[in-house]
């Protein structure tokens, strides 16, 4: 039924249009700033600048809620847009710097910090309350089956057209996205008791009814874990590959891309067996074998079982995001959710 929802759809397949392109950029951008640097302290803060605007996701909940989600989403496209094309032609016209990618990543990551209180919070709104497990892990599906493409496709760019072939790939994947977007019909929920609430208010709001839920507040908590002492090994990933593994480009990509196998299968599974009264599980040991999964990869030296190692690290990650969006969906009220 999930799939015979027109709307449910065409946010899927945006999700695939930016997973692809997230996953792809990734990728270049983290061997682009080592090319261009040769610093790896250089190439994590290029991924801390992507990330920051994490923290400031309630201030774009608050503005989700005043605004049209559809809109704000097609804006967020637009400026990948943007930014693809002016990357592309810095690298075509041999001027790119740093900074650029550093500033870029700054405006990518802002648009990424939207993707929870805005299309995500769309999944929920456009589909029953009892899908919405099925609806999130869909969705993790699909990145993580674009994920498997993302990176192999970045390291055949670079190998071979370089990394302006990426970032063309990102106007012509993001320009797609804009028209499903566009296409979309979606009415946002009237809900008069937020529209006159203050953002402030609104803020206040969420923290006290988040400290009401044990759910709630156990789901951010492993949320604050992974990010802080998993998802920061990313960054070193491509570099660990190149330096201690002795991989080309296109074996780095494939490193990626054999994770994101892991992540298509783990969240596969979950699409089909899982259950409600299984998310806490799921999200629990997940987390857990996505944790375990680096500890063993910062131990290998060995490229094929460093594949082995990132393939199981690519199903815990699954668990972990599946189950973080559809626990949060599921559990908060239809007033509360974005």
């Amino acid at each position: 039924k999930i799939l015979k929802n027109p709307q449910f759809v065409r946010l899927w397949a945006v999700g695939w249009m930016t997973g692809t392109m997230m996953w792809l950029e990734m990728l270049i951008v983290a061997l682009l700033a080592l090319e261009l640097t040769n610093s790896p302290f250089l190439v994590s803060f290029t991924f801390f600048l992507r990330f920051i605007p994490m923290l400031f996701g309630f201030g774009i909940s608050v503005i989700a809620e005043r605004l049209n989600r559809k809109y704000l989403m097609i804006a967020g496209l637009a400026v990948q847009v943007i930014v693809s094309a002016v990357i592309a032609g810095l690298i075509i016209s041999d001027q790119i710097e740093y900074w650029h990618l550093a500033v870029a990543n700054l405006l990518v990551g802002t648009v990424m910090a939207s993707e929870f209180p805005v299309r995500r919070t769309m999944i929920g709104e456009v589909v029953p309350r009892s899908g919405v497990g099925r609806a999130i892990s869909l969705e993790q599906t699909g990145n993580s089956l674009f994920r498997i493409l993302g990176p192999f496709l970045g390291g055949v760019f670079l190998a071979t057209i370089g990394a302006q072939g990426g970032f063309l790939m990102g106007v012509v994947l993001y320009s797609i996205a804009i028209l499903i977007a566009v296409s979309m019909k979606y009415q946002r929920p009237e809900l008069p008791s937020l529209e006159l609430a203050s953002p402030k208010t609104q803020i206040i709001e969420g923290i006290q009814y988040i400290r009401r839920s044990q759910i709630m507040i156990g789901t951010l908590g492993v949320t604050l874990l992974i990010n802080v002492f998993a998802f920061t090994y990313m960054s070193q990933q491509p570099i660990v590959a190149k330096q201690v593994l002795g991989a080309s480009d296109v074996l780095i990509g494939v490193l990626q891309s054999v994770e994101g196998a892991g992540a298509f299968f783990g969240a596969a599974a979950i699409a089909i067996f899982a259950r409600p009264r299984h998310y806490t599980r799921i999200y629990m040991w997940g987390s857990l074998l996505f944790l375990v999964s680096i500890v063993l990869f910062s131990q290998s030296t060995t490229y094929w079982v460093t594949l082995i190692i990132l393939f199981f690290s690519g199903i815990g990650m699954s668990g972990f995001a599946t189950m973080q969006s559809a626990i949060m969906i599921y559990v908060a009220s239809p007033k509360m959710r974005g």
